[in-house]
């Protein structure tokens, strides 16, 4: 019989192969993004947040305030499980831990896509989603973006479910669930609350029983909906209230605290400002003002970014959205559609609520903040399914021709079309290779501490402080990026501590006595962008204040790769 649809048998034959070359794909890349993870930590955000914070509250036995680093007030459920490879003694693991939420994710996917349509699209959308260069990128880090995914994707998924299975409350507070652990892992969850909240509403009101359109039964899901997310975010929320009297800190503080007649916090410091006598006045430009002024785009070439996105992304370019997507996120869902109208309701439900969760998603960046790829991510896995559901239906509709050779070269052309889209990813995999270049640390050619200076020539200094400084030590950081995790001293960022003190002393010495009285005994310096800062922002003055007070009042202990260790006297 099955001599009698030899197309049928090829497009079997052909299902086996991407099985078994896709399981082999799957593999090298997670061999590979294993091998780039087994190197210390360098990336920015780690050192700053989400290793510094948790390392520095393992020290002090206790979750403190820390007015002078505002990422402090964020929620932090993966920061937290970060704590257990530092308090083991091996941060490698956190990168580890971080790339299991990619691995999870691609689960997700895979088994969703398998139930619906096979094992052969299960496999796609998991390489498609692994593959992605922003997720490869991500997933050698220490960050908490694909803990966001993961928890988003789980959450919209369960709510899929919960259509499903005919709107059984369990499925229901599973996605409450996952929200909530959403939102408390970062505060780009607060879109994926809001968004998940609306298309409940609306599959509700639309599909669930008993009757149709009943908008008090929508209201009644999302409100159960919206309580078990939030208290599943509560503990973040309290803490905020308890520091800031804002449950969000610091986002909409300035409206919060005028509902609560209270005075709004200063602004949130940057490491260090400029002096406020040399601050022009005039009113911040919004996002695309700046994207218009910074980067002379045009309002179309505004308008186009969340097409723009798939195609133009770039590592570490903000004009072109520090990271890289793929151009099959795009197109292939479009395919996805194509008679839509003959699919049973739950697949039209289904297809419908993905698209939304993902344009929505996208939208909200969009008209939020300068788009950067890794805050549209949760958007991602839901494109994924769509694009595995559009090969599908490429594919159903080339296996129905008549003609052979017409088939036969059609599916040829889409296979070539989709391969040399797909191609870059893994090609992309070779530069991070080169630039984190880990055979050199996992060979033990290079030791550690030699590896960490390639990319964070500070940690010489830092070295040095925790060798020679008492424990008591209070160090200010001057353009050193906030970046804190590699000082085993207590560092501080006050932006307006040294500019203060310079204005309002008398002499050298004085500088010395006020920074003092707040608490500080010695300084680290990055000589470059100081100096270049320093000569903008002080006065004839007080630049000579300040060069006796760096040479004389405050000596360097320690110089080396461009950083200073200086060491205050009493004046």
């Amino acid at each position: 019989m099955a001599g009698d649809f030899p197309q049928l048998n090829s497009l079997k034959m052909a299902g086996r192969i991407w099985r078994l070359v896709a399981a082999v794909l799957i593999a090298v890349t997670v061999i590979s993004v294993l091998v780039l993870a087994g190197t210390p930590p360098v990336s920015k955000d780690a050192l700053t947040h989400h290793l510094a914070l948790p390392k520095l509250y393992l020290a002090k036995g206790a979750m403190v305030e820390l007015p002078d680093r505002v990422f402090s007030y964020y929620p932090m459920n993966l920061d937290l499980l970060y704590m257990v490879p530092l308090y083991l003694g091996n941060d490698i693991i956190a990168k580890y831990m971080h790339f299991c939420f990619a691995l999870l994710t691609a689960g997700l996917v895979y088994r969703f896509l398998r139930n619906r349509i096979g094992t052969g699209y299960g496999l796609f959308g998991a390489l498609l989603f692994l593959s992605t260069p922003v997720i490869l990128k991500l997933s050698v880090t220490v960050y908490v973006d694909l803990g966001l995914v993961f928890f988003s994707t789980a959450a919209l998924l369960a709510l899929l479910k919960w259509r499903e299975q005919n709107f059984k409350t369990g499925y229901l507070v599973q996605a409450s669930i996952w929200c909530g652990l959403a939102l408390g892992t970062k505060y780009h969850g607060l879109i994926v609350f809001f968004v998940l909240v609306n298309l409940l509403f609306l599959v509700s009101a639309r599909w669930a029983p008993p009757r149709r359109g009943s908008a008090l039964q929508a209201l009644r899901h999302a409100g159960v909906f919206i309580v078990i997310a939030l208290i599943v975010f509560s503990p973040w929320m309290i803490r905020n209230t308890l520091w800031k009297q804002n449950p969000i800190y610091p986002l909409f503080n300035g409206s919060i605290q005028a509902l609560l007649n209270r005075a709004v916090d200063a602004t949130p410091p940057a490491e260090v400002a400029t002096p406020a006598r040399t601050t022009p006045t005039h009113t911040p430009l919004n996002h695309f003002s700046y994207r218009a002024n910074a980067y002379q785009e045009s309002g179309v070439d505004i308008a186009l970014i969340p097409l723009r996105i798939f195609f133009q992304g770039q590592d570490g370019t903000p004009q072109f959205f520090d990271g890289i997507l793929t151009p099959l996120l795009l197109l292939l869902p479009i395919f996805a559609f194509a008679g839509i109208r003959a699919d049973p309701v739950p697949s039209r439900v289904e297809k419908t609520v993905l698209l939304l969760f993902a344009v929505l998603f996208i939208l909200i960046i969009f008209v939020s903040i300068d788009m950067r790829i890794r805050y549209i991510l949760p958007a991602v896995p839901p494109l994924v399914i769509l694009a595995a559901y559009g090969v599908r239906n490429l594919i159903a509709r080339t296996a129905g021709m008549v003609s052979t050779t017409r088939r036969q070269a059609i599916l040829v052309v889409v296979g070539m079309v989709i391969a040399g889209l797909w191609l870059p990813n893994f090609f992309y995999l070779a530069g991070p290779f080169k630039t984190i270049q880990p055979i050199d640390y996992i060979s033990g050619r290079l030791t550690r501490d030699t590896y960490i200076e390639q990319f964070r020539p500070a940690l010489s200094v830092h070295r040095y402080a925790a060798r020679h400084l008492a424990k008591d030590a209070v160090i200010l950081g001057l353009f050193l990026g906030n970046r804190s995790y590699y000082s085993d001293r207590d560092l501080v960022f006050d932006s307006g501590i040294f500019p203060d003190a310079v204005q309002q002393a008398a002499d050298a010495g004085e500088i010395a006595v006020r920074l003092r009285a707040q608490g500080v005994t010695h300084l680290i310096v990055r000589y470059d962008l100081f100096v270049t800062w320093a000569n903008d922002n002080f006065t004839a003055a007080e630049k000579g204040r300040v060069q006796t007070f760096l040479n004389d009042i405050a000596p360097s202990l320690y110089t080396g790769r461009g950083y200073g260790l200086h060491a205050l006297s009493a004046g």
